[in-house]
């Protein structure tokens, strides 16, 4: 039976039990590797639901920051505390904070396969704000590729096709913040995505238009949401 799962630590939406804030994490958990993909706002916030929902982070192998934002750095303070030297993969843009945190930042400017399995798409930057961000790619077996992101600011279908390019495999779920997308973007995820889970930065309009539009693609994930594959 397969291992593979992925876990809601912290997102917008609450969930029962767990506390919640403007923010987004994620722990991926596959036979090999525990990932810890963003890290929320609020160092207490992260620690609290990671020991409500009785995840052992010190079997942690390593963590990956989408991009260099608050809402997505700040728990990486509590990591870095309890795991020090732990590696974190980010996009270019300065990292010394997390170094100075404990951890031990990996710049990936270009995409990069970390495992057989495991993708990351390197640094793209949003037109618009000129932000650098990356996304998670991890390959499960008899299901396909599942594609974390933190905000999307360069395009939630763009860095979701970068992803499917570079591991050559067909995408099965898109996860997280995608940033009050447009329809096109979201009609371009459809395209190539058999799921999609908007969270965090999505917001309502996303959600809805998913919901509606793909309702056998709609798959609704908020804090404490638990994803076996």
């Amino acid at each position: 039976m397969s291992k593979d799962k992925i876990i809601i630590l912290v997102d917008n939406v609450p969930g029962e039990g767990l506390l919640n804030s403007w923010g987004f994490s994620a722990y991926v958990e596959t036979s090999e590797y525990r990932i810890l993909f963003d890290a929320d706002t609020n160092p207490n916030v992260l620690r609290y639901n990671i020991d409500a929902l009785g995840i052992n982070i010190n079997n942690l192998s390593f963590c990956v920051l989408s991009h260099h934002h608050g809402d997505h750095y700040g728990g990486f303070q509590y990591i870095g505390s309890v795991l020090p030297g732990i590696k974190i993969y980010v996009p270019t843009d300065s990292s010394e904070y997390l170094r100075g945190w404990g951890l031990d930042p990996i710049v990936v400017s270009q995409p990069m396969r970390i495992s057989d399995d495991i993708w990351l798409t390197g640094t793209l930057k949003s037109w618009r704000w000129g932000i650098s961000e990356q996304a998670l790619a991890i390959y499960v077996k008899d299901r396909g590729l599942i594609v974390l992101v933190g905000c999307s600011h360069p395009g939630v279908d763009r860095l979701a096709e970068v992803a499917r390019k570079i591991s050559g495999k067909d995408i099965y779920l898109v996860i997280g913040g995608f940033h009050s997308p447009s329809r096109e973007s979201l009609d371009n995820l459809a395209k190539i995505s058999k799921f999609i889970s908007p969270c965090h930065c999505s917001g309502e309009h996303a959600k809805e238009y998913v919901r509606k539009r793909y309702p056998e693609k709609f798959f609704p994930a908020r804090t404490g949401t638990i994803i076996t594959l």
